[in-house]
């Protein structure tokens, strides 16, 4: 059911759940502004309780002349909390549900035309999710606890204000609320931080000792937007995107990354994998990213989640999406096209370094080369002899030493003369066969055309 609100240009959605921290925010809420919206998610977790829940918010929202919308659970985030799963609790239930009532928020914006989604989380809840990151092992963006807002326009406006205070404000002004059995529950972490190590922890330290945790996810906030801003001007100066604007792909110098401090390196590893690639590593994956980056071996390659993939390349590491990968595959560099020209007279010494330039074309004396020319991919067990080499050699070899990253190597372009001989591998070796010397009286240019530029 909906009461509908005839007035226009709401302000917010206030999420309620029934419980005193969000009938306070409401209450707060409808105080400064009558252009509000209550969304009531019912996660069916407590069976007839949680009906109960939604008729008193129903009810408390006539009373007070607001509207309000219902949202329902559905799949695994639905059903009671007994229903299987170790010690009655479904594994994820928590996750999947949260997951749930912020798209049902975030929806009620949407159409409301909202300016932002209000939710009721406390100093308490702030303090409690400190200490479950720091029992998680989370770095420092983790100890900041829960944001003031975020992008998606979610506010939390009670962060400063203790439960103590709100249960003695509405006691004061008698005004009802639900409570929620299931948050005695110490099957869940949250209540077990709430009701078992809290306790313990004002035992030994005192009350003070929440607000002593809540000052430390203060710091860490201010730590953390310090390291935030300090990182974003470093990768501006040293990270390269990838070519193609359609995929994420991030090149960082190794040797400038190693010398930062260990948690500046996490963030910027950090920061290229949530905004560039839309990953959230945990504090492991960090830690292994950062090792590999570090100290890993020029072929050392690491899976990072979603296909995305960290590579080493000798100076540098890349960091790709997994359209990357699919679209620069195992092949390397590609050849549109070979363009083969022939010219008479053997050109200038000078003249014939400008014409080979970038490795991009190569030039032979037409006389000791025979044609036509082909391409075709290279594959283990090639050899060439390069030129000004005594001998012929794996290509394999060559490709190593001139630091070739692994997964540029083979399925790379090579061009065979009429005999099948490699006679050049651009970007990387002219062969010894053909070269243009003073008696050359006519010379073939090779070259290669990329498909973009046709």
């Amino acid at each position: 059911m909906k009461q509908r609100d005839r007035r226009k240009g709401i302000e917010a959605i206030v999420a309620v759940s029934g419980g005193p921290d969000s009938i306070y925010l409401l209450n707060l809420a409808r105080q400064t502004s009558h252009k509000v919206v209550v969304g009531h998610f019912n996660h069916g977790a407590r069976g007839r309780s949680s009906d109960a829940d939604q008729r008193f918010v129903e009810g408390l929202c006539k009373n007070w002349m607001i509207s309000v919308e219902f949202g329902k659970a559905r799949g695994e985030a639905a059903g009671t909390l007994s229903a299987g799963g170790k010690g009655g609790v479904r594994p994820g239930f928590e996750e999947k549900a949260r997951t749930q009532r912020y798209a049902f928020l975030k929806d009620l914006r949407a159409r409301h035309g909202a300016e932002k989604i209000l939710v009721a989380h406390t100093a308490d809840d702030q303090v409690e999710t400190v200490l479950m990151r720091i029992l998680e092992g989370a770095g420092i963006s983790g100890l900041k606890g829960i944001p003031r807002r975020t992008g998606d326009r979610v506010e939390r406006p009670l962060l400063d204000t203790w439960r103590e205070e709100i249960l003695d404000h509405l006691r004061r002004h008698k005004i009802p609320y639900r409570t929620d059995r299931s948050n005695r529950d110490t099957r869940f972490e949250r209540s077990w931080i709430r009701h078992v190590l809290i306790p313990i922890l004002e035992e030994r330290y005192g009350k003070a000792v929440k607000k002593r945790i809540f000052a430390l996810g203060e710091r860490f906030r201010e730590i953390d937007a310090f390291l935030e801003a300090t990182v974003r001007r470093w990768v501006k100066r040293n990270v390269k995107s990838g070519p193609d604007a359609a995929v994420s792909s991030f090149r960082l110098p190794r040797a400038p990354y190693a010398k930062l401090p260990s948690a500046v390196r996490k963030k910027i590893v950090q920061v290229l994998c949530f905004e560039g690639l839309e990953i959230a590593p945990n504090e492991r994956l960090i830690e292994a990213m950062d090792k590999v980056i570090v100290s890993g071996k020029p072929s050392a390659r690491l899976s990072i989640g979603k296909g995305a993939s960290l590579s080493c390349r000798y100076g540098e590491a890349v960091i790709r999406s997994r359209a990357t990968v699919e679209a620069a595959g195992p092949r390397g560099p590609v050849v549109g096209a070979l363009v083969v020209r022939e010219k008479d007279g053997a050109p200038a010494r000078g003249r014939l370094k400008r014409l080979a330039a970038g490795e991009r074309r190569a030039v032979f004396d037409a006389d000791g080369v025979s044609g036509p020319f082909s391409i075709r991919p290279l594959r283990a067990g090639d050899r060439i002899r390069p030129f000004g080499a005594p001998a012929r050699r794996k290509v394999k070899e060559i490709l190593i030493d001139r630091k070739i990253p692994r997964d540029e190597r083979w399925g790379r372009p090579v061009v065979c003369d009429a005999n099948g001989e490699i006679v050049w591998i651009p970007g990387v070796v002219r062969s010894a066969i053909a070269p243009v010397m003073r008696e050359t009286r006519r010379i073939v240019l090779l070259g290669i055309r990329d498909p973009s530029t046709t």
